[in-house]
């Protein structure tokens, strides 16, 4: 498409369903990009460099501003319909899809690390200690982390498995 009669619009999608809404425009020879990051995560105790969507939920298609083409992305699987504003299809600027290229392009590592510094407050999410509030004093090992409680006025020292507590 060229870029005169052509604009780009964001599309909300399903839950999780954005590579599928991306291959259907695909195989109807819409244009679209969906923006992915990578990152460093704790998953199930263990850090891991992980992919996901930098906007979960949203990919952009080029359509032109003729109209045509419009009717089909509401019925493609995977969208669930135009962002609008005002009742009318957000465009998203040209400048902007071209940074994010850019950033997509390079797959920037982004260190999301959601292992809490010391200090820092931190709630158990399971277990027996589950929603006591304490303090993260220091990681244990790759799956686990020492954490300081408060029970009966006293800190008491617990060690945590990493996917039981989280950062507040």
């Amino acid at each position: 498409m060229s870029s005169e009669q052509s604009a780009w619009y964001l599309v909300q999608c399903k839950p999780h369903q954005e590579k599928r809404a991306q291959e259907n425009l695909e195989n109807q020879s819409i244009n679209s990009f969906f923006p992915i990051i990578s990152l460093k995560k704790i998953v199930r105790g263990k850090r891991k460099q992980v992919e996901e969507a930098m906007f979960p939920g949203y990919l952009f298609v080029e359509l032109l501003e003729t109209g045509e083409y419009w009717s089909k992305i509401r019925s493609t699987r995977g969208v669930r319909d135009f962002v609008r504003f005002g009742g009318v299809p957000a465009k998203v600027s040209q400048q902007l899809l071209e940074q994010l290229k850019v950033i997509d392009h390079d797959l920037v590592t982004i260190a999301v690390d959601s292992t809490p510094k010391e200090g820092d407050r931190v709630r158990v999410t399971t277990g027996p200690f589950k929603d006591l509030e304490g303090i993260f004093k220091m990681p244990d090992g790759e799956q686990r982390s020492i954490v300081l409680l408060n029970m009966l006025d006293k800190l008491t020292v617990l060690e945590v498995s990493n996917d039981e507590f989280e950062k507040i």
